[in-house]
């Protein structure tokens, strides 16, 4: 099945305000520090359910693409914890 690419804006945002599925990402760290991603089933902040948790050393670029997608039944909501990232979040 075919998935969207959501860009990320560097900050804290919403993915999806209702129910999704949380596909993967691609996330790099461009500011030469550690970062930490986190994404939430929640449609408007970080609380609720923690689907995934991405760490990234200076410079590093990870991507996932799961098989079996996570159900976000509330939303998706993206938390940058600390750090610079760009990329995109996949969601169906």
């Amino acid at each position: 099945m075919a998935w969207d690419a959501v860009p990320l804006t560097g900050a804290n945002q919403v993915i999806a305000a209702g129910p999704a599925r949380y596909v993967g990402f691609a996330l790099e760290e461009t500011a030469g520090g550690t970062a930490k991603v986190r994404v939430w089933d929640h449609p408007s902040a970080p609380s609720g359910t923690l689907l995934d948790t991405i760490t990234l050393a200076p410079g590093e670029t990870a991507r996932e693409l799961y098989v079996t997608p996570a159900v976000a039944n509330r939303g998706l909501y993206i938390e940058v914890v600390y750090g610079t990232v760009a990329g995109s979040v996949r969601v169906r």
